[in-house]
């Protein structure tokens, strides 16, 4: 079995039964409830918070005496959503019937570092390669690649038909700015089609118990390699801030190939496994459970550094050039 394409399967049923069941004893749907509720539940399940310094405890205290008999639904929203922003974590939501809880400053907080209508206008034009969900197209000798989610469909025959249609190019970039994740099994199907053996690109821990240092050993991830390379020569991963989760693990799974070289900005992160529950009314809420860690066994939970940085250069975006793209090209040329 592949433990990487199987990753949802930790038993999370019997854990989530349970931990209702003995709440249930000592709160009722009340605001107090579904607060007490929702912060055993993550207090129990996130697997973050030593790595990001978060003391559990002193957050209950800042905003349990928030929460009485009297607290509206949206007022109790409000006070969860504050509670929940201490995480720093775009794989925690709450999810209500009028709104959602997300944080998004791991991305809104740095440059775009992407234009889409520059690209497709400027770079795959009309007349660009669609297999699958893969946009390609062949840009002065080199092959680009543009996909922009992992909740698209794609397989490697895919893959191999768009390199090939390309024809004989010096050089592959694949473009994932702004892509946000998705199937960790797509991620396999991807990356497999450039690797010629068996990897090993990186270890998972699975939470075990209800304390926070509650962990697994190390569980070795791999990567089985296509039927046949796709592409043996030079790869450049375009990245910006908005790369996350199953994208930032894309990232992390190619960094293990010799020949690929990740430019742009640092990735989002999202290197958490997310867990999902349900309060006592009825809200649902996601939370990072099972951390990721590249082949040092560092965390990949905070993002990725490129191999080489740079932003999109705002005078020459609007004069229609992708700055990225553009040095990407010329890196692949030269080297």
């Amino acid at each position: 079995m592949n433990i990487r394409k199987h990753i949802w399967i930790t038993l999370l049923v019997p854990i989530l039964t349970s931990c209702i069941q003995d709440w249930a004893i000592n709160y009722d749907n009340s605001p107090q409830g579904n607060f007490e509720l929702l912060w055993k539940t993550i207090d129990e399940n996130y697997c973050f918070f030593d790595e990001k310094g978060i003391d559990w405890n002193a957050v209950k205290k800042e905003y349990e005496s928030l929460v009485s008999e009297k607290t509206s639904d949206e007022e109790l929203f409000q006070i969860c959503s504050s509670m929940l922003s201490k995480l720093k974590d775009g794989h925690v939501n709450l999810y209500s019937d009028f709104n959602t809880f997300r944080y998004w400053d791991w991305f809104l907080d740095y440059p775009q570092n992407f234009n889409q209508s520059l690209v497709e206008r400027n770079y795959l034009g009309k007349d660009y390669i669609i297999a699958g969900r893969l946009k390609a197209k062949r840009i002065k000798n080199i092959g680009y690649c543009r996909y922009e989610s992992f909740t698209n469909e794609i397989t490697s025959a895919n893959i191999h038909y768009a390199i090939k249609q390309m024809g004989n190019i010096n050089g592959l970039i694949i473009d994932i700015r702004d892509n946000g994740g998705g199937s960790l099994s797509l991620v396999n199907e991807f990356a497999s089609c450039f690797f010629s053996k068996r990897t090993l690109t990186g270890h998972v821990k699975y939470k075990e118990g209800p304390g926070h240092n509650d962990f697994s050993d190390f569980f070795p991830q791999y990567i089985d390699p296509d039927s046949s390379l796709a592409f043996s020569g030079k790869i450049v991963i375009l990245t910006n801030r908005m790369v996350y989760s199953a994208a930032n693990d894309f990232v992390s799974v190619m960094k293990t190939l010799p020949n690929v070289t990740v430019i742009g900005d640092a990735t989002g992160g999202g290197g958490g496994v997310p867990f999902s529950s349900e309060l006592f009314n009825g809200w649902k809420l996601r939370v990072s459970r099972d951390p990721f860690f590249n082949t040092k066994k560092e965390s990949i939970e905070n993002g990725i550094a490129p191999d080489i940085h740079i932003d999109m250069n705002a005078r020459e975006e609007q004069q229609g050039v992708d700055t990225m793209i553009e040095y990407a090209i010329n890196y692949l040329t030269i080297n």
